[in-house]
């Protein structure tokens, strides 16, 4: 009992940060629980005197959606052909990707059941002095800043009319908070706990090779998320679950501003995988790895990866990903080849965002 009090006299400050966060958070769910129980008052008020259109609809077989869908493709293509032989030549790497995973992946099993060592490591990393209250401090100084700058925001609505567009008060709030993770991690780290700044996978030894490893790594992937994605994508349909879209998707796909667009896309296929892979395999795998050893760490570091990206559909593919890229973590002892899979793995969903949105059909 002595300790736990020692605890909380010592780390004082981050139990009242999470007290504030606690609070605000429910304060928030509390005000969009109203509103959402008005919206949906006034809904079904609404709904009482009319017919209800979509039941109808809800009938009709699936296939003519498909059908529907088919033919707005046709008319898109007859009418731009460039877009149709652009969407052909996407159509066929995808399947050269696919068909080229499948071959590695076989090599990859053959050299496991031959037993043959496959070495890549780069940097040895060695046990971090940093642990998993640290973690959890970067977490809370990252949600009270972010619950602040939505604060912030509100206070500047009318001096700063620029903050009601979603899409502009998402990403700035996004620039904002990763460079205070980025802040954050380095001081815990470098500052704190005086390791080097290689102890957090920032090394460009063999930087080439580690490339080349990232790029094979990922070609490696693509099947297996092919068949999760087949497997999610068969039992949706299965029990007519249609997903939401995520927030950055309706981003690219709404926002028209080329400047705008350009920003968010560097930001999303490069700086975005670089922060997350510092702070979840570079500071948060290392730090759980002491506890749970390489493999709970591996799982924990996905899982939480994955519920960062809050998309009921993309979870276990996401969670697919992220094992990927804390083995790599593990096998290099830098972040350059998870980066690499990273960064490559957000190009690639960003440019077919881009196509479905030249398409119409998204």
């Amino acid at each position: 009992m002595k300790r736990f009090f020692e605890f909380l006299r010592k780390e004082r400050l981050y139990i009242l940060l999470l007290v504030f966060i606690v609070l605000v958070h429910m304060i928030i769910v509390t005000a969009s629980g109203t509103k959402t129980a008005r919206q949906t008052a006034k809904v079904q008020a609404t709904a009482s005197t009319v017919v209800r259109q979509d039941d109808v609809e809800a009938k009709q077989p699936a296939i003519l959606t498909t059908e529907a869908r088919r033919a707005e493709l046709e008319k898109v293509f007859s009418e731009k052909k460039q877009l149709a032989v652009l969407f052909a030549l996407t159509s066929l790497l995808i399947i050269a990707v696919f068909l080229l995973g499948i071959a590695v992946d076989v090599l990859f099993l053959s050299a496991i059941m031959a037993k043959k060592k496959i070495d890549i490591s780069t940097y040895r990393q060695g046990v971090v002095k940093w642990g998993v209250w640290d973690v959890a401090k970067v977490m809370i100084l990252f949600l009270f800043f972010a619950y602040m700058v939505i604060i912030i925001e509100s206070a500047l609505l009318k001096v700063l009319p620029f903050l009601k567009d979603d899409n502009i008060r998402m990403i700035l709030n996004t620039t904002v908070l990763d460079t205070l993770i980025v802040v954050f991690i380095l001081y815990f780290a470098v500052g704190h706990y005086k390791e080097k700044i290689a102890s957090l996978g920032l090394s460009l030894k063999n930087f080439m090779k580690n490339v080349l490893c990232g790029i094979t790594a990922y070609v490696a992937l693509v099947p297996v998320l092919v068949a999760i994605l087949a497997a999610i994508a068969f039992i949706s349909n299965m029990i007519n679950y249609v997903p939401e879209k995520q927030a950055v998707v309706e981003l690219f796909l709404k926002e028209k501003d080329a400047r705008f667009l350009f920003y968010t896309s560097i930001f999303a296929a490069v700086v975005g995988p670089i922060i997350e892979e510092l702070f979840f395999r570079g500071f948060m795998y290392s730090a759980f790895k002491k506890y749970v050893g390489v493999i709970g760490a591996m799982f924990i570091t996905a899982v939480m990866f994955a519920a960062l990206h809050a998309h009921a559909v993309g979870f276990i593919p996401i969670v697919a990903l992220g094992l990927l890229l804390a083995y790599l973590y593990e096998k290099t002892g830098t972040l350059v080849s998870s980066i690499t899979v990273h960064v490559i793995h957000n190009v690639a969903m960003v440019l077919l965002v881009f196509l479905v949105k030249q398409l119409g059909v998204g």
